[in-house]
């Protein structure tokens, strides 16, 4: 029953982070570096920004594996799907009409969208599900240069804030900010999620006992 219940919260975590994204996107004060890429790639293609986020992170998957040298993590699919699809049910769904004019509205929503963000990808991370790739590559980092995950997050995000600038993405000031500040508040945030491990943790042990 507690799989269950981690289950839930780990879509939960997908979804809120998905929405996080979405709104720094509207906010117009500048995309995610990360969503950049894909923001700047669905304005040369006709396919919506969740769709190119698919098939970045499935190309993500087989570089992880490389990294790693392990089969790849097929079942990361789920995130990856998950995290495509809910970002365009925003994007073009319940906030496609969201337009904020003024500039305290539009930090507002830019720092709701960073929180949640961060937030998010704690609390997934936290569970014993498969993670999408940009966050696994991240622990990857962090586990082969002893750097932490805000400095990883910190060099990634910028150099894919680079290349959606390259592709005519609205790369802004909010885009450095998110540079800057998501990797520290995930960092942040993963310990203040740290509840979530010990309870299926606490549930391999009570397993263990029973065998």
């Amino acid at each position: 029953m507690k799989y269950f219940f981690l289950f839930i919260i780990y879509v939960a975590g997908l979804v809120v982070s998905s929405l996080g994204l979405a709104l720094i996107i509207k906010s117009g004060l500048g995309v995610g570096p990360g969503d950049s890429i894909a923001v700047g790639l669905s304005m040369h293609l006709p396919v919506t920004v969740g769709s190119v986020m698919i098939a970045a992170f499935i190309i993500l998957l087989l570089v992880n594996a490389r990294l790693e040298r392990k089969r790849p993590q097929y079942e990361s699919l789920i995130p990856i799907i998950l995290r495509g699809r809910t970002l365009d049910l925003f994007l073009y769904g319940s906030l496609e009409n969201l337009d904020v004019q003024v500039w305290w509205g539009q930090w507002g929503i830019f720092s709701l969208g960073l929180l949640a963000t961060a937030v998010g990808i704690s609390v997934y991370l936290r569970t014993p599900f498969p993670r999408i790739p940009l966050d696994h590559f991240m622990m990857i980092m962090n586990e082969k240069t002893n750097q932490s995950k805000s400095s990883i997050r910190i060099f990634s995000e910028s150099g894919m804030a680079l290349i959606g600038f390259l592709l005519g993405a609205p790369v802004g000031f909010g885009t450095l900010i998110v540079a800057i500040l998501l990797g520290p508040l995930i960092q942040w945030t993963f310990q203040w999620a740290r509840p979530i491990a010990r309870l299926w943790s606490d549930s391999e042990k009570q397993a263990a006992q029973k065998a």
